[in-house]
């Protein structure tokens, strides 16, 4: 009998506590993407959790969910996860059912199949008490109804929450009532709701955005909600570091739902503001900032992204040490992504000697694109060539592994594995991380990060990667 159906939308839950756990993850979803009869169509972030039962002394676990589109068979597609798990160096026959795996792979849901067979069982069985899996499914379908308890995943994942929580302070306690984020509309207020926070011991982390929220961003407000009693998010379109009115107009916004997701993510206000709101007084009569205000970058702005958008980071450091003054966090979090920037914010906070700034890894699509807001922007065409960008970073990366140490030649392979793709590329080019320069780097490396910017279509992205340290991503 053919294990091809008509096109089904499937889910599955990734687990992974050995090894480079990030990796193991991300790859297993590129193999995935690469199975005939397989299309991958959103994937969560990777939530970090501690393991549930098993021996003890384990590592924690990533977990995410994934959505497919597949024409196989529930039984075919099992089939297909399990030769995944294989390949990353996981038999189940004869393992712990709880032990510790560089990959575990779980069908949730196949359609609207209801199957109870040998090995397969759909709905998944334990679905619905693993809070573990209900949270990255959450990201995605929040409003699915669970065919046990009757509740959609949101309502599901509350109860299991409260209940955890009744369970540790080892008394009964009411109905869990959610506390809602607190949203203020100035940076005056912001400002205020922080120093009382601090005023009471709380610890607060920061993570500063433009809005027009992705996995990426709901990543750093998860890390920072572990690392901190208190998260602060700020939404807010910085027109001082746009050197393109066009793409400043042109950039998404929507309040409204990044609260909605902030407030899931664990986020405990977040505020937004006008530029006059930020700089009271500071404007001239034509609206623009004063020229006392300006912060300089200092010389980590100097080439690339310096060099092609002249006055970009003077605005990122004028409004980010507006921002540190406002909330005046602990630490703040920023994506490896922009990676000149967070050498910007760092010259930065150790010019004022706070806050900790914490750079966290950059989160991709299935593609290996790394996620941004400008994404959105992208046709399905363009989306698929601008996967591009990551491929010649894994490239380059690929001959780092094998030896070589020449920028020169370096360089020249990014530009070569650039210029067979359909993307206009700005510069493509290899740095010193911690010693860095206004241009090309000559002679052999110690330390490498390649660099690239290019615009598909209409809209300009960046990307990078650390060549010299092992790091997770999609192949």
């Amino acid at each position: 009998m053919s294990t091809r159906l008509a096109t089904a939308k499937a889910v599955i839950a990734l687990g992974s506590n050995l090894g480079d756990r990030r990796a193991n993850l991300e790859t297993a979803l590129a193999r995935l993407a690469r199975e005939p009869g397989v299309r991958v169509l959103a994937a969560s972030s990777w939530h970090e959790t501690d393991p549930v039962g098993g021996p003890p002394g384990q590592a924690r676990y990533l977990n995410g969910v994934a959505q497919l589109e597949t024409e196989l068979s529930p039984r075919a597609l099992l089939t297909c996860l399990l030769q995944l798990e294989r390949l990353a160096g996981r038999e189940r026959q004869g393992q712990p059912r709880n032990g510790a795996r560089r990959l575990d792979l779980d069908l949730l849901f196949h359609g609207d199949a209801r199957l109870s067979e040998p090995g397969l069982e759909l709905p998944h069985p334990r679905l619905e008490d693993r809070s573990f899996v209900l949270e990255p499914l959450c990201e995605l379908e929040p409003e699915r109804v669970l065919g046990r308890s009757g509740l959609c995943v949101r309502a599901q994942l509350s109860k299991l929450t409260s209940s955890a929580s009744q369970t540790q302070a080892g008394t009964p306690a009411p109905a869990a009532v959610s506390t809602p984020i607190v949203r203020l509309d100035s940076p005056a207020a912001a400002a205020q709701w922080c120093r009382d926070a601090r005023a009471a011991g709380r610890s607060v982390g920061f993570v500063p955005t433009m809005g027009a929220l992705h996995v990426g961003h709901l990543e750093l407000v998860r890390r920072s909600a572990r690392e901190n009693d208190l998260t602060v998010a700020s939404v807010f379109v910085n027109p001082l570091q746009f050197n393109d009115p066009r793409d400043f107009a042109r950039y998404p916004r929507d309040f409204d739902g990044d609260t909605a997701l902030l407030s899931g993510a664990g986020a405990s206000m977040v505020f937004t503001g006008t530029l006059e709101q930020f700089f009271p007084g500071g404007l001239t009569p034509e609206g623009r900032l004063a020229e006392a205000l300006w912060l300089e970058p200092g010389p980590s702005a100097e080439g690339l992204e310096g060099k092609h958008r002249p006055g970009h980071f003077r605005g990122v450091a004028t409004i980010v040490g507006r921002l540190f003054d406002t909330v005046e966090p602990q630490r703040a979090y920023f994506g490896q992504k922009d990676f000149q920037q967070s050498l910007v914010v760092k010259d930065l906070a150790r010019s004022r000697g706070r806050p900790e700034i914490v750079v966290c890894p950059t989160s991709r699509e299935v593609s290996g694109l790394a996620r941004s807001s400008r994404n959105q922007l992208l046709s399905a065409p363009e989306r698929e060539r601008a996967a591009a960008l990551f491929a010649a970073l894994c490239e380059a990366r690929d001959a780092w592994l094998a030896g070589e140490r020449g920028a020169e030649a370096l360089d020249r392979l990014l530009a070569a594995s650039l210029a067979e793709s359909e993307v206009e590329v700005e510069y493509a080019e290899v740095r010193d991380p911690e010693r860095w320069s206004a241009t090309s780097c000559s002679g052999p490396l110690l330390r490498a990060v390649a660099l690239v910017a290019a615009r598909v279509g209409t809209t300009r992205l960046i990307d990078n990667l650390r060549l010299d340290e092992p790091i997770g991503g999609v192949r």
